[in-house]
């Protein structure tokens, strides 16, 4: 059996290897956050007035000092079999569209650093097992591509028959315990002792012994652990006339819901046995509550449309997944996000009659919103509300306030340099 990360080219005990690691755990803005500001100031290479001040400047001269210093730190602690890590402070928050109350974890910055080190070095293993047709949290991937498959699934792919069952996990993460993850792992890199001991240590802090939401390691263990249930599920076949065929004949995944295609029957013949074999083999319970959708040929969808024209307020049944509903022909939004994306323009459009001005506050959720309208259907919406005249409005109040921002910044930084030199 093929093995991944071997020692050989995954070496988490050098400071050489970890270093591409520990620097991208300080990108995106990291280094505004006090804790990761004050992780670096521990090193004494660096005063948090010289961090705000190069931060801002970008002008970068003392923190890759201070995080190489760091990445030394975090090293020997690997060396020494102690990585010293604090408890996680877990809290709950409601989910903004479904207002389910989500359990979020807190990591401290030294474990979210490790665990860029962790990914880092797991990733030879995560690029052999991820599938293609994962999208949830992996770069490149994501909602729109997630989209895109979905309609080449039923635009050129299948033209005849199809049917869809969608199915998720039950408590999705809390399910994944820590054990199974390692089964697997041992299973995968098992010559590499050392990054098998590391990954064990970031998970025994998790608390219950389960992946945690908000963490960056759990994200990508995850997507590895539904890789096994989508290769389990995707290999499973039927003997017709003494010829294996296979029950599913496409599939697409999104985090913990993931979508299946094919002939009803053996939609759900392929389900019941992988919710089998998921309860038994990973202690995962896939949910009994299916979504089954018996997708319209071309034609029908042609009739439906023209009765829509006519006036009538019907549609087939599409496939509602990552935020969008997919048609043969057509692709539209979600409507709860719709309704969210419907209220923003109606503000917007108040506010230009009102005050000449869309407020910038508004203006970049404008922005963030009209990716859905970009990826779906949706010139009829585009034309009643005015969307390109008030997209063009926000970018302007955008840039004003981008521009003002920055002044303010430029003051700001001056004060604070005239301040250290005094």
């Amino acid at each position: 059996m093929k093995t991944h990360c071997k020692p050989k080219h995954v070496n988490i005990e050098s400071e050489h290897f970890n270093s591409p690691a520990v620097h991208k755990a300080f990108a995106h803005g990291k280094l505004a956050k006090n804790e990761f500001a004050r992780l670096l100031v521990r090193t004494g290479e660096i005063t948090r007035r010289e961090v705000e001040i190069e931060y801002l400047t970008q002008d970068y001269h003392k923190i890759p000092v201070a995080i190489e210093k760091l990445n030394a730190t975090l090293t020997e602690g690997i060396r020494q079999r102690n990585l010293d890590l604090q408890p996680i402070r877990q809290f709950q928050r409601p989910d903004g569209i479904s207002q389910k109350m989500r359990t979020l974890s807190k990591l401290s910055p030294k474990q979210q650093v490790y665990e860029y080190i962790a990914v880092e070095a797991l990733m030879p293993l995560f690029r052999a097992k991820l599938l293609p047709y994962q999208y949830g949290s992996i770069p490149g991937k994501g909602q729109t591509n997630g989209k895109r498959r979905i309609e080449r699934i039923l635009r050129q792919k299948f033209h005849g028959k199809l049917d869809e069952v969608k199915c998720d996990v039950r408590h999705a993460y809390e399910s994944v315990t820590v054990e199974c993850v390692m089964r697997l792992l041992h299973r995968d890199i098992r010559k590499n002792k050392v990054l098998l001991w590391f990954v064990g240590a970031c998970m025994e802090n998790y608390p219950n012994g389960a992946l945690v939401i908000g963490g960056y390691l759990p994200t990508w263990l995850f997507n590895y652990v539904m890789a096994y249930v989508l290769r389990y599920i995707m290999d499973l076949e039927k003997s017709r006339r003494g010829k294996p065929q296979k029950l599913i004949a496409a599939c697409v995944c999104y985090a913990d819901d993931f979508s299946l295609y094919g002939r009803i029957s053996n939609l759900k013949r392929a389900v019941k046995r992988a919710s089998q074999w998921c309860k038994e083999v990973l202690g995962l319970e896939i949910k009994s509550l299916w979504s089954i959708s018996y997708i319209s040929s071309f034609e029908d969808e042609k009739a439906v449309h023209k009765l829509r024209k006519a006036g009538a307020h019907i549609r087939t049944q599409g496939i509602d997944m990552m935020g969008y509903v997919v048609y043969r022909t057509y692709t539209i939004i979600r409507g709860k996000i719709f309704v969210r994306i419907r209220r923003q323009f109606i503000r917007a459009k108040r506010a230009l009659e009102k005050l000449k001005y869309v407020p910038h506050w508004i203006a970049y959720k404008i922005m963030a919103y009209f990716g859905w309208l970009k990826h779906s259907n949706s010139s009829k919406f585009k034309r009643a509300y005015d969307v390109y005249k008030i997209l063009r409005k926000a970018k302007q109040s955008i840039s004003r306030h981008s521009k003002a921002r920055n002044k303010a910044k430029e003051v700001y930084i001056h004060e604070r340099i005239l301040h250290a030199a005094a």
